[in-house]
């Protein structure tokens, strides 16, 4: 089986040997020396395929160099707190009675749109 180390020279030298090897042992030999050049190329790529799709599925992976998600949420969740209540008070002085209702379902809507956002 190839390996992925075997340098491009050695490879053209597998491929040399079983051509030499093909002459020395005659026209009958010439479907099984092919058919071993196959399955060498088959092999090396196959080999190639698997790490390619590893360096892909490596990167693919979410890094997790950045802030927690927990903290950023904990962070959203005390920043949402101290704004609701100046706008709770503004909303009952300046607003009808409908306006603390629609403040405080503003807050909630903002909180949990902003929690979904930090999932993706």
């Amino acid at each position: 089986m190839g390996s992925m180390t075997n340098s491009p020279q050695s490879r053209r030298d597998e491929v040399s040997a079983a051509l030499r090897a093909s002459r020395e042992l005659g026209p009958e030999y010439d479907e099984a020396v092919a058919a071993s050049l196959v399955e060498r190329i088959d092999d090396t790529i196959a080999e190639r395929v698997r790490h390619h799709l590893a360096a892909q599925r490596a990167a693919a992976e979410p890094t997790r160099t950045g802030t927690p998600s927990n903290t950023v949420r904990f962070v959203l969740s005390l920043v949402c707190l101290g704004v609701s209540i100046p706008i709770t008070a503004i909303a009952a002085a300046v607003g009808g009675p409908g306006a603390l209702p629609m403040v405080w379902i503003g807050l909630i809507l903002f909180y949990v749109v902003s929690v979904v956002g930090l999932r993706r």
